[in-house]
């Protein structure tokens, strides 16, 4: 998210906080107003990674995928890439990821066969890597109105429900994983997975 998108979104806001025990609060908090989108976990299972580049992967799970489906993929169980399944055989599936991976090299390749749809792509690592799929079942907008360094308040028509599980998709493409603590009416307490620095979330970097 760049600073003039943040701008756009970020105004005066209403005393939100009245009528909010404080002992839901652990920090201080500071007022925002981001939008986001949220992914209610609905099953997850692990995956075995054959290959993987900066745009995708192929790999094998126990659980049934469905061509267009959005999953969200793990390796260390801490930060998270979503992406749409691009086509299944039996336990195997390939993802196409929403935002190239940083991890591996930019330089792309030709994938040369004998379908003439064939196009140039990302060089492909042979792996082993062992990784986590998640699978969500709906997603609603919504409204970041505060943050700390390990929660949120947010407001969202969706029928959330405390200890649910949740992937949080900021518009500048960051994934934060979250649990629901509370729920009143459409306003939303979130406990983080992982701390966040309040000046990068504040200004969109979260980097």
């Amino acid at each position: 998210m760049s600073f003039e998108i943040l701008k756009n979104d970020a105004f005066a806001i209403p005393d939100l906080d009245q009528g909010v025990p404080i002992s839901k609060r652990s920090e201080a908090r500071q007022r925002v107003l981001l939008r986001a989108q949220l992914h209610a976990v609905n099953r997850q299972a692990e995956v075995d990674i054959s290959d993987i580049s900066r745009s995708g992967l192929r790999g094998s799970t126990d659980i049934a995928l469905c061509v267009d489906q959005t999953v969200f993929i793990s390796l260390d169980d801490i930060t998270h890439c979503s992406g749409t399944v691009r086509w299944t055989q039996d336990s195997r599936f390939g993802v196409k990821f929403d935002q190239l991976l940083d991890m591996l090299p930019t330089a792309s390749q030709t994938d040369i066969g004998n379908m003439p749809d064939h196009q140039a792509r990302m060089p492909r690592v042979t792996t082993q890597l062992k990784a986590k799929i998640s699978l969500c079942n709906w997603s609603c907008s919504a409204k970041i109105r505060n943050v700390s360094k390990s929660g949120m308040m947010v407001e969202t028509n969706a029928p959330l429900i405390a200890n649910e599980q949740l992937f949080i998709n900021l518009s500048n493409g960051k994934i934060l994983t979250a649990d629901v603590r509370w729920v009143e009416g459409d306003r939303v307490g979130i406990q983080l997975a992982s701390p966040v620095s309040i000046l990068q979330f504040t200004y969109g970097a979260l980097q």
